[in-house]
């Protein structure tokens, strides 16, 4: 799960599960369980529920190990090789990155801690 605030009084908490979908059924247990910590805790703003979508972001490495195959953007915060943004498929992960194939029938491996930003790039 994620959490962060999306302007003004508006939690919004980015759900997912390996065990089903995230359907109404299952947003509606997340926020039983939540709100009662919330209300001791004091807040009383909106709280939104939701997937991450097919554009998922990826801001764990057991997020990219989990989406192994699939492809992805990724923007660095440094440039690898003379770039900054990379699109392909995760190939493989390890300990302190990834392996991803380029589109161009290259390769990089990029360190998780160079990533700035990056999502699946799912066509449907």
């Amino acid at each position: 799960m994620e959490a962060r605030f999306s302007g003004g009084p508006l939690l919004t908490l980015l759900v997912d599960r390996e065990d089903g979908p995230v359907d109404h059924e299952f947003t509606s247990e997340v926020i039983g369980r939540i709100s009662p910590v919330l209300d001791d805790e004091g807040y009383d703003g909106l709280v939104e529920v939701s997937s991450p979508g097919l554009d998922r972001p990826l801001t764990k490495p057991e997020h990219f190990e989990r989406y192994a195959g699939h492809e992805a953007k990724v923007r660095t915060a440094e440039p690898v090789e003379g770039r900054r943004n990379f699109t392909g498929t995760i190939e493989r992960t390890n300990e302190t990155g990834f392996l991803l194939k380029l589109s161009e029938d290259a390769e990089v491996e990029l360190p998780f801690d160079s990533v700035a930003r990056a999502n699946l790039k799912e066509d449907i």
